[in-house]
Parts: C-alpha cells; sequence; structure tokens
C-alpha cells in the first residue's frame, strides 16, 4: 500500500503478539501495599473504580474532598477534572479502571523506579501515546501534532532519568510516522518502527490503545532519517478538508496541502494564504 512505504524497511521482520494485559509487571510489585484512595464526586467513575478495585482485592478507601488523607494511602485515584484540589503528589487519573490501578500498583511499590521505559506512538494527525514503565501502562494521551510527540517524550524521558528508553512508532500514516521519526531522530531517542496491523481496536479510545499495542510489540529499527514527501492521496484529502473548513468557498493548491502534509504550515494557515492569493496561487484553483 503506498501509506505502507518506508525507506529501508525490510522484506519481513518477526513479529511477537503483544500481550493483552495490563498488568505484566505484577509479579514485580510488592504485595504488601498501603490502600488506595478514591477520591471524585463523578457517580459514573466512582463506581467503574471501585468496581475495579474490589474485583482485584485491593484494599481501597473512599475519601472526600475537604478531609485529610489517611496515612496509609499510597496513591489516589481521580479524574483529570478534580486532581487539582488534592492536595496529594501520587495520583492516577486514566479513565480505564485497569491502567488506573495498574499506575496506582506501580506508584506504591517498593518496585517503583522504572528500569525499562517504552513509549508506544499511534502516528496520525493528533497521534495516540502511550508509556509503559516495565510493562506497565502508566500514560496515555494524544498529542496535539506530529511534532508535538517530541515534547511528550522528552517530558517522559525528564521524569524517569534513570530509565532505558525505546520509542516505538506505527508504521501506518506514512508522512506522519516519518514527521515523528524524524523529529524523534534529531533528538538522539532509540527510535523502532512496528508494524500496527491489527493493533486498532473498537472502544472510546482507538488511537491510545494502538499505542499501547505498538509499545509492547517490538519493531524495525531504520539508520537514517525518513522521507516526508506526501503522496497524492494525502494531498488530496488536505484539499478536500480545505473545502470543507472553509464552508466550500475554496480548495488550498497542491503545493499549499503539500506544505501541510509536511507540517511546514497549519492548514489554517493554508486557507488563508489561498485565501490572499499568496505564493502566486489561485483562488478557486483545485488542482494547481
Amino acid at each position: 500500500m503506498e501509506n505502507e512505504r518506508l525507506d529501508d524497511w525490510p522484506k519481513s521482520i518477526p513479529t511477537i503478539s503483544p500481550t493483552k494485559t495490563y498488568l505484566s509487571a505484577e509479579a514485580q510489585i510488592s504485595s504488601q501495599m498501603r490502600a488506595i484512595g478514591l477520591l471524585t464526586e463523578n457517580p459514573r467513575v466512582y463506581f467503574e473504580m471501585l468496581e475495579t478495585l474490589r474485583g482485584a482485592n485491593l484494599k481501597v478507601v473512599s475519601l472526600n474532598f475537604g478531609e485529610p488523607v489517611p496515612a496509609d494511602v499510597g496513591a489516589i485515584i481521580t479524574t483529570e477534572e478534580e486532581k487539582r484540589r488534592i492536595p496529594f503528589d501520587k495520583i492516577v487519573t486514566d479513565s480505564d479502571p485497569g491502567v488506573a490501578i495498574a499506575r496506582a500498583k506501580m506508584m506504591m511499590s517498593a518496585y517503583s523506579r522504572v528500569k525499562e521505559l517504552t513509549i508506544g506512538i499511534d502516528p496520525g494527525v493528533r497521534p495516540g501515546v502511550a508509556v509503559l514503565g516495565d510493562g506497565v501502562v502508566l500514560i496515555r494521551s494524544l498529542a496535539e501534532s506530529p511534532e508535538a510527540v517530541g515534547e511528550v517524550v522528552d517530558e517522559v524521558v525528564q521524569e524517569y532519568p534513570e530509565a532505558n528508553v525505546v520509542v516505538r512508532i506505527g508504521h501506518g500514516d506514512r508522512t506522519n510516522r516519518n514527521r515523528i521519526f524524524n523529529t524523534l531522530w534529531d533528538e538522539g531517542h532509540m527510535l523502532e518502527i512496528v508494524d500496527e496491523r491489527n493493533t486498532t481496536k473498537r472502544s472510546h479510545t482507538p488511537d491510545e490503545d494502538a499505542a499501547v499495542e505498538i509499545a509492547m510489540t517490538p519493531g524495525y529499527k531504520p539508520g537514517k532519517r525518513q522521507e516526508t514527501d506526501p503522496c497524492p492521496g494525502e494531498i488530496r484529502n488536505i484539499q478536500r478538508i480545505s473545502r470543507l473548513e472553509s464552508s466550500g468557498s475554496l480548495t488550498v493548491s497542491k503545493e499549499l496541502a503539500r506544505r501541510v502534509a509536511k507540517g511546514e504550515l497549519s492548514l489554517r494557515d493554508a486557507i488563508e494564504r489561498q485565501k490572499s492569493g499568496s505564493m502566486g496561487l489561485t483562488r478557486t484553483s483545485v488542482s494547481e
């Protein structure tokens, strides 16, 4: 497929089926842990987390805002919106109960110093990012752009300065993939390209879930920066989106669409340039 071309991509890549559990480092976690605090005013989150915690036979303490945190609480699970209200240093906000519990257990364990840090990236306009510490999912999120992945990776590496870091990028969406790859290559990270077929699952967070699967799958190590030459289909798609974004009043030129695909311009800037006729481009042309 045109979208899946990769410079130096080998003819065959050994694939390893990724594990299906987020708690693959559980054997390393001390069985003598303190309680996990549950603090939220969101009823749905509260009952989902409580049910999962009880199902895992973990000690859980229900907390209230404005009250002291008991001394035996080692980590608190809450929501992203409420975490600023909690004066505590070990807080987990992941919406997935399994991931939240795994992160809380990692925070409280005697093995909280991460040795192996694996970062998975599902390439796209807003890439999915997953961070695994010794096999446990620590972070799942979306980056604002392919280039913004570099900032996310840098923040994670700074948080775990003693860990060995490997960044794995899915092989799909070639242009965005290579934009991500080149950003991280220039920063000196150890990179792998992963065959991401069958990593996309039906869920509310498919990009983040795919990033978890990518992080758990060994890949190929390219030896150089990658080309970011958008294919005709990518350019046509950006032109199509520009028509939608401008309510049908214009279509950006191929050259502007190419620059958007390569990350040199935002779509909004390209539309404004097309409106103003910058770079000698006509307002109504679709094919030039």
